[in-house]
C-alpha cells in the first residue's frame, strides 16, 4: 500500500498557554481633544502594527502595577495614581508560529486629563519605532490628521508632519474598535 505526501500546509502549532497582556492608554489633553500615545511595534509579532504601551502581566503582578511598569520601561512615562480597567479584549494571533492567544486588559487614567510625570521618550527603540500622539476618531478612521511625534521636544519650531496611515492596527486595537464602535473607551 502506498501513501501519498499531503500538499496541504499544516496549521501551526498553538502555544502551549493563553498569555495575559496589558494595554493602556497615556492621555493627555490639548485643544479641547484628548490624545493618546500609539507606538508602531517591531521585532515580536504584531511587527509594523500600531498599539498602546503595554506588555505581559507577570506572576502575582496587579493590572495596574503591570500597566505602570510596562508604560514607565517602554516610554519613560509615570502614570497618575487612578487607573480604571475599560475592556478586556480575547485574540488568537492565527498567523503567530506558533498560535498565540492572548487576553488583553486595557487599562487607562481614570481622568484623561490628568497629567502624566516625565517626557515621553522611546525607551525600547529595539522593540518600539516610535511613539505618536492620536485622537480616538482618527485611530477609528485608521489615519492621523498629522503625525505628532510624542517624542518630539514641545518647545521646537517643527511643525508635525502630514496625514499617516494608522495601519495595520494590532489585533487588541482593532478588537477594541470592533467592541466600541466611534465611542472612545475613555469616555467613561
Amino acid at each position: 500500500m502506498t501513501t501519498q505526501a499531503s500538499t496541504q500546509t499544516p496549521a501551526p502549532a498553538p502555544a502551549s498557554a493563553v498569555r495575559v497582556g496589558v494595554g493602556c492608554f497615556v492621555t493627555k489633553r490639548a485643544h479641547g481633544e484628548t490624545f493618546f500615545l500609539l507606538g508602531q511595534r517591531k521585532g515580536s509579532h504584531g511587527s509594523g502594527a500600531w498599539a498602546l504601551p503595554g506588555g505581559h502581566l507577570e506572576m502575582c503582578e496587579s493590572w495596574d502595577t503591570c500597566a505602570r511598569r510596562e508604560v514607565l520601561e517602554e516610554c519613560n512615562v509615570e502614570l497618575p495614581p487612578d487607573l480604571a480597567h475599560v475592556a478586556t479584549t480575547n485574540n488568537v494571533f492565527r498567523d503567530s508560529v506558533p498560535i498565540k492567544h492572548y487576553i488583553t486588559l486595557v487599562m487607562a487614567p481614570r481622568d484623561p486629563a490628568a497629567a502624566f510625570g516625565g517626557s515621553v521618550r522611546l525607551m525600547e527603540p529595539d522593540k518600539c519605532a516610535q511613539w505618536i500622539w492620536v485622537t480616538w476618531s482618527e485611530l477609528v478612521r485608521r489615519e492621523a490628521a498629522v503625525c505628532r511625534d510624542a517624542c518630539a521636544d514641545s518647545s521646537s519650531d517643527s511643525a508635525p508632519s502630514g496625514p499617516m496611515s494608522l495601519e495595520p492596527l494590532f489585533l487588541p486595537l482593532q478588537s477594541l474598535i470592533a467592541q466600541t464602535g466611534s465611542k472612545s473607551p475613555l469616555d467613561f
